[in-house]
């Protein structure tokens, strides 16, 4: 039996807050439309804002409970952490010195990982 990705799914409480953030912060492409949802692209991974949520997510420290995340490369780690800095992005773990990543959270909670590429 082999598996393979389709699109992630990303939960959220408010689609324009959340189109935003992936689309005008983290530079996701706005793929198309689809009914209440928006589907988005990075690289060759999609995925679908689907504003089904009553709330954001409770602010429990990352890892103390189960959710999935993902992992976003880059190629200047320090670069991206004084971007997101600059565009006010809350942060799960700041970039400590000599770190190769730190977390964000995306407006409804979730936890994306920001990650130096490998030289």
């Amino acid at each position: 039996m082999e598996f393979k990705t389709g699109e992630i799914n990303i939960v959220c409480a408010d689609l324009d807050r959340s189109l935003t953030f992936y689309r005008d912060i983290l530079g996701f492409t706005l793929i198309e439309r689809e009914g209440i949802a928006c589907r988005l692209q990075c690289e060759n991974t999609c995925f679908l804002l689907l504003p089904v949520a009553n709330s954001p997510r409770s602010r429990e420290p990352y890892c103390s409970i189960p959710i999935i995340s993902f992992d976003l490369l880059v190629d200047d780690i320090e670069k991206a952490y004084k971007y997101l800095q600059e565009n006010k992005v809350e942060f799960e773990a700041e970039l400590e010195p000599g770190s190769p990543r730190f977390f964000i959270l995306d407006p409804d909670g979730l936890v994306i990982e920001i990650i130096q590429k490998k030289k």
